[in-house]
This record gives structure tokens, sequence and C-alpha cells, in this order.
């Protein structure tokens, strides 16, 4: 190590024993001194912490007011039974500091691996660039809420929270740190990627080195040993010394070394809206004359009743389209028990549809299972058209305009919206405008529907199976 380096190193580590001094005076003497309390907090001028859970809008101005945020989420995730944990920071898709890591070196506390996840994004952040930093951890903003208010007195911390208030007093770009409510919007928002992120760092080889220690001991001279180790300081010189600009590891952001990762995380960051500027409806066509069999299909089925009262439902007629919207089968299929409502206003069936002179059922059950065995099938509300045809199909293939979290009814994305709804709103297609409905009609919006978020649906489930999966050690 040259002189200058080593001279850095040892200015910061006298940085970092001053402001753990000050700390320690403060949580000391600072009910009887309330002065010492403010001069703590005037470390802190350009950090704001809030610990109520609102939505900020994105382009807001930093504490400083000179110029736009960047905002960040974090989230940290423990598996007690496997002994495990992982911290994840989002930014945005394709972002340079997206991260994800294990911290199952450093704590098994829920709390203290949200703190690290907090520490991860600020000490990797310019600290010339004003950051806007959004947990769901009360128990986060609430700590560091009293660091920077110098409300210290007797509160109990580890290394992870003092280094994470020390870089806060050394950024310059101005910080906010927001809490936001957890497990809201689904799984496309913000929050749900660093959840995500923390989901595969958990099952990831690779340890932030550069974290202090998170465990609950914060005894002064515990504090000095974590905060002092070579690579905690050495990261803390590159960033806010040197100036060195940090950068992620390849999850979710589309740069990986592998190209399995790669396309798992394709661009997912995009929220559900609404089509905009769209003045007239039009009805849902094929995209083109190709009529070969694809590995998506979509599917659409109408039933009639049987029973008492026709409350129950067997198939009466089946629509497959590929995914350029031809229909590449469709039939009607015999009635195996007495029909006691056909439904006909809403499915458009009579008796002679369903008579002798239709296919068997199982015929047309076999040829529908044999189209769609290992392709994705995109429908609406299929758990319904699987249970007509008797057929089970994998949840990994099927694409589910019904079911689908964001395409769910605002604002708590707990109940399905019907499907013409859908199509309107987010295709302009218009579609059931007559007595009846058209099942190839309606497989087509479904597939009009799929095909404009398929890089978010597809996303979220290859980065949801990327979290389930341990990683491979490269040979």
């Amino acid at each position: 190590m040259g002189v200058g380096r080593w001279f850095v190193v040892w200015r910061l580590r006298l940085e970092l024993l001053v402001f753990l001094c000050r700390f320690v005076i403060v949580r000391t003497l600072g009910r009887w001194v309330p002065s010492l309390k403010r001069l703590f907090s005037s470390l802190f001028p350009d950090v704001r912490v809030s610990c109520a859970p609102t939505e900020v809008a994105k382009g807001r101005r930093g504490a400083s007011g000179s110029s736009r945020v960047e905002q960040c989420h974090v989230d940290g995730g423990v598996e007690l039974e496997r002994g495990r944990s992982g911290v994840g920071v989002w930014y945005a898709y394709g972002h340079r500091l997206n991260y994800a890591a294990s911290a199952s070196g450093r704590s098994m506390d829920n709390n203290a691996v949200e703190m690290c996840a907090v520490y991860a994004a600020l000490s990797r952040h310019d600290g010339e660039a004003p950051l806007e930093l959004r947990s769901d951890s009360r128990w986060v903003c609430k700590a560091l809420e009293r660091l920077t208010s110098g409300n210290v007195v007797g509160m109990r911390v580890n290394a992870v929270t003092i280094g994470a208030a020390f870089v806060l007093s050394q950024r310059t770009g101005g910080t906010i740190i927001q809490k936001v409510r957890a497990h809201v919007g689904g799984n496309h928002t913000d929050n749900a990627r660093a959840d995500q992120l923390a989901a595969v760092g958990m099952r990831s080889t690779e340890e932030p080195s550069f974290v202090p220690d998170a465990s609950d001991k914060d005894g002064f001279f515990h504090l000095v040993r974590a905060l002092w180790r070579a690579d905690v300081v050495r990261a803390l010189t590159e960033r806010f010394i040197v100036r060195s600009p940090a950068t992620g590891n390849g999850c979710i952001d589309g740069t990986g070394s592998s190209e399995e990762r790669r396309k798992a995380h394709t661009d997912v960051s995009r929220n559900v809206k609404k089509m905009d500027g769209v003045k007239e409806l039009v009805r849902p066509k094929p995209l083109n004359n190709d009529f070969s069999i694809t590995d998506v299909l979509a599917l659409d089925c109408e039933m009639v009743g049987v029973g008492d009262g026709g409350l129950e439902s067997i198939l009466a007629q089946v629509c497959v389209l590929n995914e350029h919207g031809n229909t590449v089968y469709t039939s009607y299929s015999r009635a195996y028990r007495a029909v006691t409502d056909y439904r006909t206003q809403v499915s458009g069936i009579s008796q002679r549809h369903v008579d002798e002179s239709a296919p068997e059922f199982h015929k047309v059950r076999c040829t529908v299972a044999e189209l769609i065995k290992g392709r994705v099938v995109v429908g609406h509300a299929l758990e319904n058209d699987f249970k007509a045809l008797q057929l089970h199909h994998p949840r990994e293939d099927v694409r589910d305009t019904a079911v689908w979290r964001p395409l769910l009814r605002p604002p708590r994305f707990l109940k399905p919206r019907r499907l013409r709804h859908l199509a309107r709103d987010f295709v302009s297609l218009k579609i059931q405008c007559g007595d009846s409905h058209d099942p190839a009609e309606d497989a087509l919006a479904a597939l009009y529907i799929y095909r404009r978020f398929k890089d978010e649906w597809e996303g979220q489930i290859a980065a949801s199976e990327q979290g389930k999966r341990k990683p491979q050690r490269d040979v």
C-alpha cells in the first residue's frame, strides 16, 4: 500500500472513531445536556427520514433541493429454517447498482438484515448524488430517524446501524429515507423487486464483505473492531474519498454473466398502465395468416349446465388459437350428461350443438391435451376451462389474465376483472358485443393482453424462479 493510500485509510478510520465517540457521549450524557443532541443531529444536515408509510412521487427534489432524486428500494430476507439470509437493492431495470448478496454471515435477525441492505445501498451510491431510499422496515426507519435527530439516549445499536449513520453523515448530495408499505401493489412494484433480489441473495454464495458485523453487540470496542475491519474501511475509502464508482452484480439488470440470468431478468420494472389517448375501440383480429402450432396457445371454452338447476358445468365448445391469433383447433363437444341449462344467452350454445352429431367429449379432450402439452396456455379464468376439459396443466405454463395480480381490480388487487374490461382498458378492444360470447374472440382478447405485458409477465416469473434456484458455481 502506498503512503497516500495508507494515509486516506487511516484518515477514514479516525473519522469513524470520532463519530463513534460522539455517539457514545450523546447516548450517555444527552439526557442531562440537550445541546449534545443538537450537535450530533447537525452531522446530518441533508438527511430526512420519514417513518410514515406514504407514497412519494418519482422525480421529487432531494433534501438539498439541488437536483432530482434517484430512488432505490431495499429489502432483506431471512429463512431461519434453512439458516440463510439475503439483501437486495433495486433501482430500476438495467441500473448499474442493482445488487443482491447473501447476508448469512452477517446476521439471521430480520431487522439487522434489513439494515444491512440499507448500508449496502448507502455505501455504494455516489455520496454527491441525491438519493431517496425506500424501505418497508419500520424498525430501520425508526432507528435512522433517532440517529439523525440526535435522540439516541439509551439507544442500543449494532455496528451496521452505526455504519449506516456514519455514511449518512458523509453524504453531501441529500438523502431521503422513506418508509413504504410492504407487499402492496403486486409483484410488479419496485418494492417487490427488492424483495425478489433479497430472495436471490439468500441463495447466493456471495457475501457483502464491505458490510460491518450486524450482531446485536454494541460495546464500544466491539463497534470499533467491526467498523475498522479492512474491507469495510477500504470500501468506504473508495466511495467517499477516492470517489470510485460502484457497480452491481448482475441481478435483474440484464447484464449478468450467464445467458440464463439475462433471459430471466428482462424488463420487469414498468407497472401495468391503461392505454392512453385511444378514442375508438376495435374488434380483435389475428395478427397474420400463420396457422402453425406455436409454443404459446390461447384457450377458451363455453359450457352448458347440468344437474339440479343447471349449476354444474360440462364442456360444450372449445377453441384454441396460436400466438398469432389464428384458430388451430375448434370443436363442439357432445354432452355426456343430461343438459338442464344451455345458457344460450351467454354461451350461444343450443341443443343442436351438443347432440349426437357433435364429437365425443373424450376425443375433444384428448385432442386439446395433445395440443397444449409442453406449451404455454393463455386465457381468462383458465381454471374453469381446465375443469370443463378435465385436464391439469402445469402452473408454470399457465398465463391467466384473471389471476395475474397487476391485472386484478385496484386498489387492493384481490379480485379479478372482467375480460371485456381488461380488453377495453389495456389493449383498446371491444368484445362480447353480441348476445353471446365467442370463445375465439375471448381467447384472442386474452392473447392480446398477454402479448402487451409479455416482458413484465415472463420477467416476473423468471425472476421468481431465479430466486428459488440455488446458484451454480462457475466451473
